[in-house]
């Protein structure tokens, strides 16, 4: 799917949000805490959130790592309908296993995005 034009700079909601080793459950539930806001400001400006999650690439194999960054995406996403964004305005991402960051825990990540859509 095409993102359209950006706001500028996209919005990125959990730069720092974490996972714990193996699972789509958050190393903190207080990472959420943004979320409603998120959403009133999608709602209200009629954009498009774009949710990217990765694994760790040390995470055992790929196919365990393609998973859990599938699970991530989908837990955050589930979290932003839950909180009244419709499902057709919410694209996920995964990236499966990645090395991008040190120390490597940092790379078990979800990202959020707001964009315009054509």
């Amino acid at each position: 799917m095409p993102l359209g034009r950006s706001l500028g700079a996209n919005v990125s909601v959990f730069p720092s949000s974490f996972f714990e080793l193996g699972t789509s459950r958050l190393t903190d539930a207080s990472q959420l805490v943004n979320l409603d806001e998120l959403v009133r400001v999608a709602k209200k400006y009629d954009l498009y959130v774009k949710v990217t999650s990765a694994a760790d690439s040390t995470t055992g194999t790929t196919n365990i790592k393609n998973a859990l960054s599938v699970l991530q995406a989908d837990y955050i996403a589930s979290e932003l309908n839950k909180r009244g964004l419709p499902t057709d305005r919410i694209i996920k991402n995964s990236k499966g296993g990645i090395s991008d960051y040190v120390p490597t825990e940092t790379n078990r990540y979800t990202k959020v995005e707001l964009f315009f859509r054509n």
